[in-house]
């Protein structure tokens, strides 16, 4: 790596365009972890506050990510880019990105509600509920680990899953049509069980997708939470202004 030569313009900006053709032309890979500061001032001959304007730069356009106490790294590019303000199926999601949805370790569970499942889902302590696990792949990545809950009150008592999309399920087998939903979004640092079922890199954040789903009688059908590989995905909000 040679060091930047003078010009008219201040060296921080010479310094970041040398590290954006690194990471568009592939010379510094995806995920890969970058030099020390120090190594990096020196290979471009220029100060480490120097340094630090570009890197700053670099991380605001999402090239790089920090990562405290390990180290700076060339951040993924994304799989699936959204916007959250729609709401539909994880299966509709990975469709209208051209990828083909998938499902692995589809698993259902009849269980008694506990009481956080039963407060979202305006039901009694105890009372049956199904739970349906599955991790989702996109063109046979996994992308989401998704684990659903359904009121036996709705589904039924011989309930045993679906295999087309939740919301699918339920307007062909139920007649119930999800209207919206009211969401909490968040980060996870670490969860041993979603990074191993999502083949996960031990740098990648976990995005959580906390819902519960309503029909048009302001009924909640449907409590999930979706668990995704944030090096995966790009979400993003339109926010209007009101005049």
């Amino acid at each position: 790596m040679s060091m930047l030569l003078p010009e008219k313009k201040p060296l921080y900006e010479l310094a970041l365009r040398k590290m954006e053709e690194l990471i568009k032309t592939g010379q510094w890979k995806e995920g890969s972890k970058l030099p020390s500061e120090s190594q990096l001032a020196k290979q471009f001959g220029i100060s480490r506050a120097t340094l630090r304007e570009a890197m700053r730069i670099l991380e605001e356009e999402g090239l790089i990510i920090k990562q405290q106490g390990v180290g700076t790294f060339v951040k993924r590019k994304p799989l699936i880019k959204s916007g959250l303000e729609e709401l539909f199926s994880v299966t509709t999601l990975i469709e209208r990105q051209g990828m083909v949805p998938g499902t692995k370790d589809f698993t259902v569970y009849k269980l008694p509600a506990t009481e956080n499942e039963a407060n979202h889902l305006k039901l009694k302590p105890g009372e049956i509920i199904y739970k349906v696990e599955r991790v989702r792949t996109a063109d046979e990545v996994p992308v989401v680990y998704c684990i659903d809950r359904l009121p036996q009150s709705i589904v039924g008592e011989s309930f045993t899953g679906f295999e087309q999309s939740i919301f699918s399920y339920l307007e062909n087998e139920h007649s119930i049509t999800i209207t919206y939903a009211i969401s909490n979004i968040r980060v996870i640092k670490h969860d041993p069980v979603v990074e191993k079922k999502l083949m996960m890199d031990k740098n990648d954040s976990i995005l959580l997708l906390e819902q519960v789903h309503y029909d048009e009688n302001n009924t909640p059908i449907l409590y999930s939470s979706n668990y995704f590989n944030a090096s995966k995905f790009d979400f993003y909000i339109i926010r209007k202004r009101i005049l």
